[in-house]
């Protein structure tokens, strides 16, 4: 996801401006008239008034009217650098099962690792990592807003003995090299729902970086190495990347105060799903759009009405505020709820949502 996921957001408004002339073909099956929803697996993480009356070729999950899926059910990645798997696509959890429950805070651990980057943006020095708890509501289920602060850092040199390290990605077949940089925090509570923000040390103008907020994260008890420490990649969005990629879709500078919501569908087993179909509301900014299957340089593809084997959806020109997203597919001849969750967009940011199920602290009690 992390080098994929890249172009997303960014990518995602050329849409607008290419769609009549976009030369770009889609295996895409495209979606059907409704078929027999079965909203039974929806009641893990729904609440009895998140109904919505959808219109023609939409199924609600959750409240959210998502489009209906295509014909060809959901298929797990088997061939992707990141993400990828093999068999049927693991939706147990969607039903309830096999979910371990968030064990009682208490343990701490340290977050360390490289800040990755969005786009075309510069080497990954000088940016402003801070670790929020996400504020659940009086049942402990998510309400996708910022909550305490519970660490901070800047991306260095080295950390711990972490230094600096080459990626290599690929456009057009030129290989295109970048600097990443580490990253270390201290203190951060296992069992616990988080969000990680990105953005400049200083500000925009000196050091770069537009703010991204990356949801749906935990770790779980067990999961650090002997000194304490997890391995946790965090992502940066470059500050001139976001101007440049809107102007250009919009044909003006970007407009100030609006935000964005971009990510992936993943089953249970956190492994990317083609053919799968996304919702947002209340509303939906400038429209919803999936990107095509190239791991290193997808794009968006005006025709697509489903994810592509990388799993990518992108919505762009939103007002701040707390939307919810949701996911929908095709399993074994019918259609399922493959998630929903809120999440929070503020100014002049990008909010980053991955589907992976549904997660511990969305189960009912």
């Amino acid at each position: 996801m992390i080098r994929s996921l890249s172009r997303v957001f960014l990518l995602a408004p050329y849409v607008l401006v290419l769609a009549t002339a976009c030369s770009s073909k889609s295996n895409d099956p495209g979606t059907v008239a409704t078929p027999a929803f079965v909203p039974g697996n929806t009641s893990n993480w729904c609440t009895p008034a998140a109904k919505s009356t959808c219109a023609a070729g939409k199924v609600d999950v959750c409240g959210i009217c998502v489009a209906t899926p295509p014909t060809t059910d959901v298929v797990r990645t088997t061939d992707t650098k990141e993400y990828s798997g093999t068999g049927a696509p693991d939706v147990a959890c969607l039903k309830g099962v096999g979910i371990k429950p968030l064990a009682p805070a208490g343990k701490t651990v340290t977050l360390r690792g490289y800040v990755k980057i969005f786009a075309n943006g510069p080497d990954s020095k000088n940016v402003k990592v801070e670790i929020f708890k996400e504020q659940l509501d009086a049942a402990g289920g998510p309400t996708g807003k910022l909550a305490d602060k519970v660490g901070e850092s800047t991306s260095v040199d080295s950390v711990s003995g972490l230094g600096t390290k080459k990626e290599t990605i690929y456009k057009a077949g030129t290989a295109n090299d970048r600097t990443l940089y580490p990253y270390e925090i201290k203190g951060i509570p296992t069992e616990t729902p988080f969000i990680v923000r990105t953005s400049s040390k200083t500000s925009v103008d000196v050091d770069g970086w537009f703010p991204l907020y990356d949801y749906n994260q935990v770790v779980r008890d067990g999961a650090a190495a002997a000194d304490g420490s997890v391995t946790f990649d965090v992502r940066a969005l470059g500050n001139d990347d976001y101007a440049s990629i809107l102007k250009a879709a919009y044909n003006r500078p970007p407009e100030a105060g609006k935000s964005a919501i971009a990510g992936e569908v993943h089953d249970c087993g956190d492994v990317r799903l083609g053919n799968a179909t996304v919702g947002i509301g209340p509303t939906s900014g400038l429209g919803l759009f999936y990107l095509s299957d190239v791991e290193d340089d997808p794009l968006p593809e005006s025709n697509r009405k489903s994810t592509s084997r990388l799993g990518l959806y992108a919505v762009g020109a939103l007002d701040p505020g707390v939307y919810t997203v949701a996911a929908s597919g095709k399993v074994g001849g019918e259609v399922l709820g493959l998630g929903s969750y809120p999440v929070q967009t503020f100014p002049d940011s990008v909010t980053v949502f991955t589907f992976r199920g549904l997660r511990a602290w969305q189960v009912k009690k």
